[in-house]
Order: C-alpha cells, then sequence, then structure tokens
C-alpha cells in the first residue's frame, strides 16, 4: 500500500514539474533576445568589408575609434544605457510625442568631425564608409533599424558572408 502512495506522490510531482517547464517555456517562447554589440566582432566584420583604399588609410585602432564615436553619438541623444538595461519606450517613438530618435546622419556628422579633430586627421571617406558598414552591422544584427522581436525567419547572421 505504502508502494502505492510513492509511485502516485511520485507521478503527481513529475506531471506538476513538466507543466511548470512547459508553461515557462511557453511563455518564454515569443520573448525577443537581446541585441548585444561585441565591439571586437563588429570591428574584424567591417575590417573584413572596408573597400581596399578605405582599408589602407586606416589601422584596427581607427577603425575601433570609429565605433566607439558612433555609440558615443547614441549616447549624446539619450539612447544609450548601461550594460544589460533596456532603452525603454521614452527612447522609441517619434519626437512629436517628446521622445528621443537618433537621425544616423547626426551620427554620421558626428563620427566624421571627431576623426577630423584629431591630431592625425583620418580621411573622412574612410570614417564614412567605416560609419556605413558599422550601421548595416547593426541593421543585420537587429540591434537598430526595425522592430525587435521580429520573426527569426527574417534574422540576418552579422557573421555571415553577404551574397
Amino acid at each position: 500500500m505504502i508502494w502505492l502512495f510513492l509511485v502516485l506522490g511520485a507521478l503527481m510531482v513529475a506531471g506538476i514539474a513538466m507543466y511548470a517547464v512547459g508553461s515557462a517555456v511557453g511563455r518564454l517562447e515569443n520573448t525577443a533576445l537581446p541585441a548585444v554589440l561585441e565591439v571586437d566582432d563588429a570591428v574584424d566584420w567591417i575590417a573584413e568589408r572596408l573597400p581596399e583604399e578605405s582599408a589602407g588609410q586606416l589601422s584596427r585602432e581607427d577603425i575601433v575609434d570609429v565605433v566607439g564615436w558612433y555609440l558615443e553619438s547614441f549616447a549624446d541623444v539619450g539612447l544609450a544605457t548601461t550594460y544589460g538595461q533596456d532603452l525603454g519606450d521614452e527612447a522609441l517613438a517619434d519626437e512629436a510625442e517628446g521622445r528621443v530618435v537618433a537621425p544616423l546622419d547626426d551620427a554620421l556628422d558626428h563620427v566624421v568631425a571627431r576623426g577630423l579633430e584629431r591630431d592625425e586627421p583620418l580621411d573622412a571617406l574612410a570614417v564614412a564608409m567605416v560609419a556605413d558598414l558599422l550601421g548595416t552591422y547593426l541593421v543585420a544584427m537587429g540591434a537598430i533599424g526595425g522592430p525587435a522581436g521580429g520573426p527569426v525567419a527574417g534574422h540576418v547572421d552579422p557573421a555571415a558572408p553577404q551574397g
């Protein structure tokens, strides 16, 4: 008789556990994964795709600086947050509602201006090429350019070769 209660108890515990895990997986299934920018990966991706003329004028450190300046421009308009925090609704709508939007042309202007301010100014066209490729990278990884949590079928892996 005691074996019957043990087996019945074990079945109930297993059933409750399966239900709890299944419901948690169901809720998380539709949750969008955050887009995390790894600067080293972005710099490698950009360096591989830079045209020869621009690549010959910039070092890896220059590309890292340009990426930093691009992200700095987002911080200047209020879109950047500390690692691990969401942007929040206040940063995602249009200016008419008093919310912040980062025009990418302003980011390009900021990056080129920072490149020209250096002791040894960077070539403006090469800096613009890096900024353009970084914008492409950010769009491809889902960090900018569309609603978060879009269909997985449309996901583009920035590390994948472009065809």
